[in-house]
């Protein structure tokens, strides 16, 4: 038995709810099962409860075995005290708080069917990432083409969310914040800190004084990266090194530690010094603010934004002081689509939300179509399966799918889990 099937069993009363009792023996009448619960605290809140003709409003907390209570310490936290009901597998012991409260338990042992329990195990225990993809092809593609888009619009909100925390402490200044979120993008997972670091101690409001030039821009980003502390010998970084001394003094500028940047076990185009640099150029390419072009370009012109050229020194630098063959430091055709993808229309999604245009919403949502399905060691795993995949959205969709639903078991919060589950048990 699992917590996770309890709980869909609560919810959705998948147990003989008329014949309900308290261990006690008390007429139990489920008025609300309540609001699952996603934060700390009891697993769903708002329940309404008659227990012998009393109606109780509060939460319920879902355990396997009463003794559980115990196991998990809810006895040292005051949020159980709002706990009105009790709903367990087995009862192994009464529950006592506050020295001589019972807490009122239901024990689900006899009332619930073991065959849905089965039929939800035989799903979960297939040895596949995607653990639906046998029963797929008879899912009806309505119900999948509605759970990517709910999964998608799940996947937003969850990011935008995060973004809403930096608008806020940036006192909504867009600027500030595209910004900084435009810079994590270009660190990339490895050093996508590092550039919020680098961005927290170089605000927006100084880039913009300077895009005009190449040259101070680079002296800022590097210089505050913490990459000028000792010259290469090249006229280019003896350049940088003048001009970031005055801009130094003149803003009050603190340079980071330079252990922050990671260059291990990275290809040598995603070392930061490049990625610096393709982010200095593009902040010297944007000539306004950079929220003009984020938030109102269209996507041939933003395309055309991004393609950067850095300082000729990076054409045959990936790093201060040591050469290479001459390459490439223009920003790639799949990195400008991850921009787009991860950072454009999450920002464009969120200024809409925050000012209740729900047609920007959609028109936001809609720039996914532009950019096709990614190809990655993630959305690989729905090769050959029931999905219809056709765009980046789908492929959004399905990260949001394997990665919070599947490799963590969790098919009856999923609609074509919970689906599949049912078709199982009523065979």
């Amino acid at each position: 038995m699992t917590e996770i099937f309890l709980h869909y069993v609560w919810q959705h009363r998948h147990f003989d709810f008329l014949n309900a009792r308290t261990t006690k023996g008390k007429l139990i009448n489920i008025k609300h099962t309540g609001i699952y619960n996603t934060n700390a605290g009891p697993d769903f809140t708002q329940a309404i409860i008659e227990i012998d003709d009393i109606t109780w409003v509060g939460n319920v907390e879902i355990h396997i075995k009463s003794s559980d209570w115990f196991k998990h310490k809810h006895h040292t936290d005051g949020k159980y005290k709002s706990v009105i009901l009790h709903v367990v597998y087995e009862s192994d012991i009464d529950v006592i708080i506050d020295s001589n409260y019972l807490v009122p338990t239901l024990e689900l042992k006899n009332l619930i069917s073991l065959k849905m329990f089965d039929a939800y195990k035989r799903l979960i225990m297939q040895p596949d990432i995607l653990l639906c993809r046998n029963y797929l092809p008879n899912v009806d593609s309505l119900i999948l083409t509605s759970q990517l888009s709910s999964l998608l619009i799940e996947r937003i909100l969850k990011k935008t969310k995060q973004a809403q925390s930096v608008l806020e402490i940036c006192k909504y200044d867009w600027n500030e914040l595209i910004y900084r979120v435009l810079a994590k993008t270009f660190g990339c997972k490895t050093n996508s800190y590092a550039f919020e670091f680098l961005t927290q101690n170089l605000p927006y409001k100084i880039i913009s004084k300077h895009s005009d030039s190449l040259l101070q821009l680079d002296a800022l980003f590097f210089g505050v990266a913490g990459f000028l502390q000792e010259s290469d010998g090249s006229e280019y970084m003896e350049k940088l090194m003048y001009e970031y001394a005055y801009l130094k003094h003149k803003y009050g500028l603190i340079s980071i530690d330079g252990s922050c940047w990671n260059m291990l076990r990275l290809r040598p185009q995603n070392f930061p010094t490049i990625r610096i640099a393709q982010f200095s150029a593009l902040m010297h390419n944007t000539k306004g603010f950079i929220s003009d072009w984020v938030l109102g370009a269209d996507v041939e012109s933003l395309k055309l934004w991004l393609m950067v050229s850095p300082d000729d020194y990076w054409q045959t630098h990936y790093r201060f002081g040591k050469s290479s063959a001459k390459h490439s430091v223009s920003l790639g055709e799949q990195t400008i689509f991850s921009i787009f993808i991860n950072t454009i229309i999450l920002l464009r999604f969120l200024y809409a939300k925050n000012t209740g245009n729900n047609e920007l919403q959609e028109k936001a949502l809609r720039l996914y179509e532009y950019f096709p399905f990614e190809n990655n060691k993630t959305t690989r795993v729905v090769k050959d399966s029931a999905f219809k995949l056709e765009h980046s959205g789908d492929s959004q969709a399905i990260m949001e799918l394997l990665t919070q639903y599947c490799l963590q078991k969790r098919c009856l919060k999923c609609a074509i889990g919970e689906k599949i589950v049912r078709e199982i048990y009523q065979m």
